[in-house]
């Protein structure tokens, strides 16, 4: 495709109301981009920072039409934007991330089909219609496995861990609401995560990779550099490479892996929109993910990400915040984000911290003496 350059100037649109959105705006205005943010709720911190704001729900066909033809392109926040929404601004102006991997990565059926057309590994799962489905194919799956609704979004309250035969009948009531996918638990010893940059000439520019550390299927704490065999590595290098050139996509997308202790790597998911994984970068490295985002979004060149100091970021919520504020009068080297959330619940991501030191483990160390953030147990729930 014919590369179209922003210029500063230019307007660009904002669609979210996550922390993420903020951090675009921010970003594309550092750059001397003029920045439009579109959301339901006129006090979130992305509305608030940008230029002008535009209030409306994704039902609102008039106001999102006339915000997309404020705009020179738009962007899109996260991977749960709706991709109807995002199909129907591209009517009115740009949006080099299209609507193709979005669509594709919140349909878990249409998800493995990408998956298997690559070629990787993705843990063991059967479609189920019925509960007969799952008596079925438990036998091949194995426990622990966990059912599924296909659509992502549905996905709050709707899902299912089953441990034993005696937890399938559980699974009658959620059936009711259409087809799931039944999936094994991967028992990981380690999970990694890289972000990869694809401009809008399907060149790509891959961040270092990252170690996670997740609970409740949200990663935790992320850390550079990692130590990784150097054949772990190429290949998690080289499926992440697969899967820009088989997308339309432009901007930065994050793919994370699971390591087993005999050295299968499988595929967890792919995000297609910044990631929260991705803001180690943010103190850790030449460019961050959210202006890297942004130069291929404009047309730009792509910056090589090189780090320059081992650190850590490490979300916390809500129930949190009391022991981060005695934090914050006690470590020199922690650095502080907040995410301006209006009445967020407990279990709310609000922000994160970052740590940079001469190396990772005195940094984990550092982190686990606070006793502020616990050690998952379980394999996530994706």
């Amino acid at each position: 495709m014919a590369n179209t350059v922003l210029y500063p100037g230019d307007t660009v649109g904002v669609i979210g109301n996550s922390a993420n959105a903020a951090m675009l705006v921010t970003t594309a205005r550092k750059m001397g981009l003029r920045v439009g943010a579109y959301g339901a709720d006129e006090t979130s911190e992305a509305l608030q920072l940008a230029d002008f704001k535009a209030v409306g729900t994704t039902k609102d066909r008039d106001k999102l039409q006339h915000f997309a033809e404020s705009c020179a392109a738009i962007v899109y926040d996260s991977d749960r934007v709706d991709t109807d929404v995002i199909k129907f601004l591209a009517q009115f102006t740009r949006v080099p991330q299209g609507s193709d991997m979005l669509e594709m990565m919140q349909d878990r059926l249409l998800e493995r089909a990408f998956f298997d057309q690559l070629n990787v590994n993705v843990a063991p799962y059967a479609t189920i219609i019925n509960l007969d489905d799952v008596y079925q194919s438990v036998n091949s799956i194995g426990y622990p496995c966990v059912l599924k609704p296909i659509q992502k979004e549905w996905s709050h309250g709707r899902e299912l861990v089953i441990k034993t035969q005696t937890d399938i009948a559980k699974a009658a009531g959620l059936l009711d609401w259409g087809t799931y996918i039944l999936e094994s638990q991967i028992a990981y010893d380690r999970e990694f995560s890289i972000i990869v940059a694809r401009d809008q000439e399907g060149n790509q520019q891959a961040f270092p990779i990252t170690e996670v550390q997740s609970v409740n299927d949200r990663a935790q704490k992320t850390w550079v550099p990692t130590q990784l065999d150097d054949d772990v590595a190429s290949e998690i290098h080289r499926i992440a490479g697969e899967v820009g050139k088989n997308v339309n996509y432009v901007g930065v997308f994050e793919v994370s892996f699971y390591l087993t202790s005999s050295g299968a790597i499988y595929v967890k998911k792919i995000v297609a929109a910044p990631s929260e994984t991705g803001y180690v970068f943010g103190d850790a490295a030449t460019v961050d993910e959210f202006e890297q985002h942004m130069r291929a979004v404009c047309g730009l060149p792509l910056a090589q990400p090189t780090i320059l100091t081992p650190a850590v970021t490490a979300n916390f919520t809500a129930s949190q915040l009391t022991a981060i504020q005695t934090q914050w009068q006690i470590k020199a080297n922690w650095h502080f984000t907040f995410y301006h959330l209006r009445k967020p619940a407990d279990d709310d991501v609000v922000g994160h911290i970052s740590v940079q030191g001469t190396a990772v483990k005195p940094l984990l160390d550092q982190l686990d003496d606070t006793a502020i953030w616990s050690t998952p147990t379980d394999p996530a729930v994706d």
